[in-house]
C-alpha cells in the first residue's frame, strides 16, 4: 500500500491535497501508510490569503502531527512523533533573510519576486541504525535529535498560491537530502537542511614543516664537522580525522543545472577534530615509513642516514615512527583547532557546486558519501584540485576548512637533542632515546651516549620536569659555543621550549600564564587585564612558549654592540628583572615577599646579605621564618646564573678570539681548539650538574631571552576551555639567516 500524506484542520476537514505520484523525498522515504499535519486555527485564518498577503513579514506556524511516522530507505531510520509539533514558516518579503533566527546560517536572503513556505520536522534516529551506511543518517549521533526543514520558493505576482496551496505543495515536492537524486528533485531556490549532533568525516593530502632544534648535550664533547641537519617539508602524507559537533547539511538549488551543497556548523558552538577514532597522519605512497620521510625533510644527506638507520630494529624503529606519527597528529591538531576559532560562523564549513548531470561515477559517489556523513572523497580531491575549485566532473569547491588547514603552514618540531655533539641525524638517532611531549606535540630525540634517560623516570611530572631542564642545558649550551663560533649553524635557530599542563585552571594559574606571554614581550599589560576579565575559570589548560635564537642573539648574551663581553652585573639585572616580571605580588603573599626582595629599594641590600636567613628580616620576617627559604632560593638562583654566565662569557670570548673568521669545521682537528672548547663544555657540564633553576615557571627561558636582546622570535599559545591565545610567531623555512 502505498503512503498517505493529507493536511486537515483539527475537525478532519482537508485544507490542501497532497500529490504523491509527484516524486518527493517524503513519499520515497514515508515507511508509515499516514503522515496527517493538522494546522490550526491561526494557519486556518490565513489560509485562502496570497502568499504575499498572508505574510506581509515573516510569519510562523505550529501544527500538530496526529500520528507517528517513520523516514527511511530499506529500514526506518527518523522516526517523527506527534510529542514535537511541525513547524510552517512564511517568508515572502525579498531582500529579507529567511530566517534571522536559523541557528546555523543566520538566514538565507529571499530571492526578488520570490516567497517561501517551509515545514520542519523534529524526530530521532533510530537506534539500530545510525551510523551505518543508511541514507538518512547524514552521520548524525544514534542520540541526537534530527531536524528536517525543506524551503519550497514560490513566485509571487499573477500566479501567486494561497497560504493552504503552498503548503500542500510544499508538501508534495518535500525534499529531504540524502542522496543525489533528491538534490535533483530541489526546484529552482528551494532549500533542503537536515540539522544534529554528528560527527564529519575528513581525509586528505597533506604537507607539514619540519623543524629540527639543534641542540648540543652538554655531557658530550663537540662534534666534528658540519651539523648536517636542515628545515625541510614533510611531504606525502595523507591525514584522516573527524570534526564532532553541531552541524547542518544543507542543499539549495541556484539555477537549473547547479546545487549549492553546505555543511554548517551552528552558531556559538565548537566542533571538536579528533584523530583517535581514525588513522590521523600516515604515509600516503609505497613502503617508505616516517621515518624515512622526516630523513628526507630534514637531513642534509638522507639518502646516507636512511642507509645507516636500516640497522635499527622493527621495534626501534617502530617506536620512533610511533611518536613522530604522535607528534605529527598533534601539529595537525592545532592547525584544525585555528582554522576552528577563525572561521566565521555564518560561513559554511564546506560547501560545493553539483551538478548532477554532469558527475563522474567518481564525483557522484564522493557527493552520496558527503551526504552521509563522509566527506573524505571530497576532501582527498583538493590535492589535484584545479583552478577555480574544480575537483571532478560536476563537482566545484566554493568553501573547505580542510582547504584552509592545507594552506596553513603546519610545523612539526622535532628537538635533536645532542646532534651538535654527533653531527648526523642517523649517529644520534642510533644512540638515542625517544620522547613526545602531549601538551606541545614535540618530539625530542635526546642522546644517551651520556647514560642519562628521561624515559627512565616513571613519575609524569618529574619526567616533564627532567625534559624541561634538558632543554634549557642545551640551549644554554648551544647559543654559548654559537656565541664562542665553537659551531656553524647559519641558517637555523635554536629553540627553547617551556611547557604546562594544568588540570583545574583558576584565575590565578591563568593570570601566569598571560604574565608569562608578558614576559616574553608578546602581550602588554593593558592586553593581559581585558583578557582576564573575559576568562570563566575551571577544567583543565595548557600553556606553550617558545622562544628561538640565531648565531646574532646567541653572541649577544654575552657581547654588548660594541663586541665588550658582558660583565657579571648585567646578568645579575637581566636574572633580577626577569624574576620580578614573573611574580604576580597583588594577588600571591609568597610573592609580595619576593616582589621586595628584587625590587630596586632593597636588592643592593640582599645582594649584600645573599643567599641567607638574613634576608627575612629584610622583609619584616624572622630568619626562622621558612619562608625565607623561598627568598634565599631566587637570590641564589639569579646570583649563581649571573656568576656561571660571565664566567662562561670569558671563556666563549678566548674560544671566539682564536675561531676568528674560519670555519670551526676545519680547526675540528685542532688540538688547541679541542682544548679550548672542551673547556668551555666541561664548563657548561658543571653548570648544568650545579644548577638550581626551577623550571615550573619560566624564569631561566625569559632570563636567556632577554640576555640575548629579546629578538622577536618569541611565541606564547595559552588554551583552557573555550579560551584560546596565540601570539608571536612561529617560524618559517627561511628563518634563523643573520
Amino acid at each position: 500500500m502505498f503512503p498517505t500524506i493529507k493536511i486537515t484542520d483539527q475537525l478532519d476537514t482537508q485544507i490542501s491535497p497532497v500529490d504523491l505520484s509527484n516524486p518527493s523525498s517524503l513519499g520515497n522515504y514515508l515507511k508509515a501508510e499516514l503522515l496527517h499535519l493538522v494546522v490550526l486555527p491561526d494557519f486556518i485564518a490565513l489560509k485562502d490569503s496570497k502568499l504575499s498577503q498572508a505574510a506581509t513579514k515573516p510569519i510562523q506556524f505550529k501544527a500538530d502531527v496526529a500520528n507517528d511516522f517513520q523516514l527511511g530507505n530499506s529500514v526506518p531510520e527518523i522516526d517523527i512523533t506527534p510529542e514535537v509539533q511541525a513547524t510552517i514558516r512564511v517568508n515572502a518579503s525579498p531582500g529579507t533573510t529567511l530566517d534571522d533566527a536559523d541557528p546555523f546560517t543566520g538566514g538565507t536572503e529571499v530571492p526578488d519576486q520570490t516567497g517561501y513556505v517551509s515545514v520542519g520536522f523534529k524526530g530521532s534516529l533510530d537506534l539500530g541504525v545510525s551510523g551505518t551506511e543508511g541514507d538518512l543518517t547524514f552521520g548524525l549521533d544514534a542520540t541526537t535529535t534530527v531536524s528536517l526543514e525543506y524551503f519550497k520558493a514560490f513566485p509571487l505576482g499573477a500566479n501567486e498560491p494561497t497560504l493552504a496551496d503552498a503548503l500542500g505543495q510544499t508538501m508534495t515536492s518535500y525534499v529531504i537530502p540524502a542522496d543525489i537524486s533528491d538534490l535533483s528533485k530541489l526546484g529552482i531556490n528551494d532549500i533542503a537542511t537536515v540539522s544534529g549532533e554528528g560527527s564529519l568525516t575528513i581525509s586528505g593530502g597533506v604537507e607539514v614543516n619540519a623543524f629540527p632544534n639543534p641542540l648540543a648535550s652538554v655531557d658530550l664533547p663537540l662534534g666534528a664537522g658540519s651539523v648536517a641537519v636542515q628545515a625541510g617539508v614533510l611531504a606525502g602524507l595523507t591525514v584522516s580525522f573527524t570534526l564532532s559537533g553541531s552541524y547542518q547539511v544543507r542543499a539549495r538549488r541556484l539555477d537549473a543545472d547547479t546545487i549549492e551543497l553546505s555543511f554548517l556548523r551552528e552558531h556559538g558552538t565548537t566542533w571538536e577534530a579528533d584523530f583517535t577514532g581514525s588513522a590521523g597522519v600516515s604515509v600516503t605512497v609505497g613502503t617508505i615509513d616516517l621515518l624515512e620521510l622526516l630523513m628526507k625533510a630534514i637531513s642534509t644527506d638522507p639518502a646516507a642516514d636512511t642507509k645507516k638507520l636500516s640497522s635499527l630494529g622493527s621495534d626501534e624503529r617502530d617506536a620512533i615512527a610511533h611518536a613522530i606519527k604522535k607528534g605529527l597528529d598533534h601539529s595537525l591538531a592545532a592547525s584544525i583547532d585555528l582554522a576552528l576559532s577563525s572561521s566565521i560562523d555564518d560561513q559554511a564549513a564546506f560547501q560545493y557546486h553539483v551538478q548532477p548531470a554532469k558527475l563522474s561515477s567518481d564525483s557522484s559517489l564522493a557527493v552520496h558519501k558527503a551526504l552521509d556523513g563522509d566527506l573524505s572523497l571530497l576532501t582527498a580531491m583538493e590535492s589535484a584540485m584545479q583552478e577555480g575549485g574544480t575537483l571532478a566532473p560536476g563537482l566545484q569547491m566554493t568553501q573547505s576548512l580542510f582547504s584552509k588547514v592545507r594552506s596553513r603552514d603546519t610545523t612539526f618540531k622535532i628537538n635533536l637533542l645532542g646532534i651538535v655533539n654527533l653531527v648526523t641525524v642517523s649517529d644520534l638517532i642510533l644512540s638515542s632515546e625517544t620522547l613526545i611531549d602531549e601538551v606541545t606535540g614535540d618530539v625530542t630525540i635526546k642522546e644517551t651516549v651520556s647514560g642519562s634517560r628521561i624515559s627512565a623516570i616513571t613519575d609524569p611530572m618529574d619526567r616533564n620536569e627532567a625534559l624541561r631542564k634538558a632543554m634549557y642545558d642545551s640551549v644554554l649550551a648551544t647559543t654559548t659555543y654559537r656565541a664562542g663560533k665553537a659551531i656553524a649553524l647559519p641558517t637555523l635557530t635554536c629553540e627553547q621550549v617551556h611547557f604546562v599542563l594544568n588540570h583545574n585552571t583558576n584565575q590565578q594559574i591563568m593570570s601566569d600564564y598571560l604574565n608569562w606571554f608578558c614576559a616574553l614581550r608578546i602581550l602588554t599589560v593593558p592586553e593581559k587585564t581585558a583578557l582576564m576579565a573575559q576568562f570563566i575559570p575551571g577544567g583543565p589548560s595548557t600553556c606553550v612558549l617558545r622562544t628561538a635564537f640565531t648565531d646574532a642573539e646567541s653572541t649577544s648574551m654575552f657581547f654588548d654592540g660594541s663586541g665588550n663581553l658582558r660583565p657579571e652585573s648585567y646578568f645579575l639585572e637581566t636574572g633580577r628583572l626577569a624574576m620580578r616580571a614573573l611574580l604576580d605580588p597583588e594577588h600571591q603573599d609568597i610573592d609580595k615577599l619576593r616582589y621586595q626582595i628584587v625590587d630596586d629599594a632593597l636588592w643592593p641590600k640582599a645582594l649584600s646579605v645573599g643567599a641567607s636567613p638574613s634576608l627575612g628580616p629584610l622583609v619584616g620576617l624572622s630568619t626562622e621564618d621558612p619562608r625565607v627559604g623561598v627568598l634565599r632560593g631566587d637570590v641564589y638562583v639569579i646570583t649563581d646564573w649571573a656568576d656561571a654566565m660571565s664566567k662562561v662569557g670569558a671563556i666563549v670570548q678566548d674560544v671566539r678570539g682564536f675561531v676568528g673568521s674560519a670555519d670551526p669545521t676545519t680547526l675540528a682537528q685542532n688540538n688547541v681548539f679541542k682544548q679550548k672548547s672542551s673547556a668551555l663544555q666541561n664548563k657548561l657540564a658543571g653548570i648544568a650538574k650545579t644548577s638550581k633553576i626551577r623550571f615550573a615557571e619560566p624564569w631561566g627561558m625569559v632570563s636567556l631571552y632577554w640576555a640575548g636582546g629579546s629578538p622577536a622570535t618569541s611565541y606564547g599559545k595559552a588554551i583552557a576551555g573555550a579560551f584560546m591565545l596565540e601570539r608571536g610567531h612561529q617560524p618559517e623555512l627561511t628563518d634563523g639567516k643573520d
